[in-house]
């Protein structure tokens, strides 16, 4: 529901604003993600330190452990609103073509005090609830939270459309609203759920409790920050190098982009903290049996996903949603922003391994060094080479390749303790085939490339039946497709016992 509200939002958005408000709104909001920590991973570090104490019914520590992280939080909501008040200089050479149509600095204020906000009132609070297992107290939360600003940001966008400065002003400012209430919803529950959370008799950390603490923030900080600017860097080299105009075209597909990945996510995400879990009480053999497991996962659901995105977003786009193909990216930047989906999700269970583990502070330099690479090479081959759009993709494959790297190598030193070439073939090997599934496809709709809804439907049913059923072919008696099909077959008769029940 959640998905269809924000398409829709999307979507009166781009009708009421046009092509280059929405690229405005791009590359604002993302140079300010990068900015916002909690969203950047540094939670993930926290709730890693609560682990323990929760489960073992610590109250002492994890008071401790609460009390510091507010204050952490309130000092990094200062130390953002400082260095994003110092960005603002930087923000007209960030926008190529027309930025008169509003005052930059007042709409990114408006997102910088969203951000800030976060900090500011009781987002840290969430960290207890991720690590209790309770991640979906604030799913709820959120999805109220979220419904309720994208009706408001829609009657906003069609009553304020004739003004369309004012329109946009308004639009953004109520973000940070929200921002807030959502917050103050989460401070309630969590009291409610955690009455130890309303007394004020926390002791202070000793100073290795916050050595352990700052060195894995410090790692997860490093490492998701970068990860943040390899997605940015995108939008805002396509804007200062291309035009505002186009990165506005380039965020419809980020967004649809957005949209499948965050539904993957309600999936695999909560599994992080049973990772933990498990990676705390079982074997090395048993941890390594259930990544297998979770790789293959990984690898038919992200894959599938990419083959979806490349051969069905023009054709939505164009035939289904915005009916004009002024809004499309060239071939060839379609492709690779459909790739690097399967590259990055096909490496996610080795991400959930890591942070499941606390093994952040080890990968920060490799981030560190994607990120700068990523920022160069794209910048060359948009500018001098001339590729454009598609320029600025391949330089964030080439560093999401070096940046999924070393990855693979720590976690099977420290959480398996044995070589890892064989998930590199094995990850190669998934890679290969969904590219091979993918050529397929795309050989199978050629005769269905005129831009209408019957096109779209055909491409859509293809998309369904040619991967799932190959792959179904291929990996019917495979033992980590015959625990998915389990899986998913419990969950389908769980979601029938709650239907008869209504």
């Amino acid at each position: 529901m959640e998905i269809v509200l924000n398409f829709a939002l999307r979507t009166v958005f781009l009708y009421s604003l046009g092509m280059e408000y929405a690229g405005i709104n791009g590359v604002l909001s993302g140079v300010l993600q990068v900015l916002n920590l909690a969203n950047l991973g540094i939670d993930g570090a926290i709730v890693y330190a609560m682990y323990k104490p929760l489960a073992e019914k610590n109250i002492d520590q994890s008071k401790a452990l609460v009390a510091f992280y507010r204050k952490a939080y309130r000092l990094i909501g200062f130390l953002i609103l400082a260095v994003g008040l110092a960005l603002i200089p930087v923000l007209p050479y960030l926008l190529k073509g027309s930025t008169e149509l509003v005052d930059i600095r007042i709409v990114y204020c408006l997102y910088l005090a969203e951000t800030v906000s976060t900090y500011w009132f009781f987002s840290y609070l969430g960290t207890v609830l991720q690590a209790d297992q309770r991640k979906y107290v604030i799913t709820r939360i959120t999805y109220f939270t979220q419904t309720a600003s994208t009706i408001v940001k829609a009657i906003v966008l069609f009553a304020l459309r004739g003004t369309p400065a004012l329109c946009f002003y308004v639009f953004t400012g109520t973000g940070a609203v929200f921002t807030v209430v959502q917050n103050l919803l989460t401070r309630v529950r969590c009291r409610k759920l955690y009455p130890w959370l309303r007394e004020n008799d926390a002791r202070a950390l000793t100073r290795e409790e916050r050595g352990g603490i700052f060195r894995n923030v410090a790692g997860m900080f490093t490492n998701n920050v970068c990860r943040v600017l390899n997605d940015g860097i995108d939008t805002t080299v396509i804007s200062a190098m291309v035009g505002v105009a186009y990165s506005g075209v380039f965020t419809n597909y980020v967004a649809l982009r957005q949209y499948v990945v965050n539904v993957i996510r309600t999936v695999l995400d909560p599994l992080t903290a049973s990772v933990g879990n498990l990676c705390a009480v079982e074997s090395a053999e048993k941890k390594e049996s259930f990544f297998n497991r979770l790789q293959f996962t990984c690898f038919w659901i992200y894959g599938f996903s990419a083959i979806g995105l490349w051969i069905l977003s023009d054709h939505f786009i164009a035939g289904v949603w915005l009916h004009s193909t002024d809004w499309l990216l060239p071939a060839g930047s379609v492709l690779f922003y459909a790739f690097n989906l399967a590259v990055e999700g096909m490496a996610k269970a080795v991400i959930i391994y890591r942070d499941a583990n606390g093994l952040y502070w080890q990968t920060k330099y490799r981030y560190i060094f994607s990120s700068v690479f990523n920022a160069v090479l794209s910048i060359v081959l948009v500018g001098p080479v001339g590729l454009g759009v598609t320029g600025a993709l391949v330089g964030t494959t080439a560093s999401l390749l070096i940046m999924l790297s070393f990855d693979p190598v720590l976690v099977f030193r420290e959480v398996f303790h044995k070589k890892v070439w064989g998930y590199y073939r094995t990850y190669l090997g998934y890679l290969a085939l969904t590219a091979a599934t993918g050529a397929l496809v795309y050989v199978l709709v050629l005769p269905f490339s005129e831009y209408t809804v019957v096109n779209f439907l055909v491409r859509l049913l293809l998309c369904l039946a040619v991967p799932n059923g190959l792959w179904f072919l291929l990996f019917r008696k495979n033992e980590n497709f015959l625990y998915l099909r389990d899986t998913v077959l419990g969950i389908l008769r769980g979601l029938k016992k709650k239907f008869r029940k209504i």
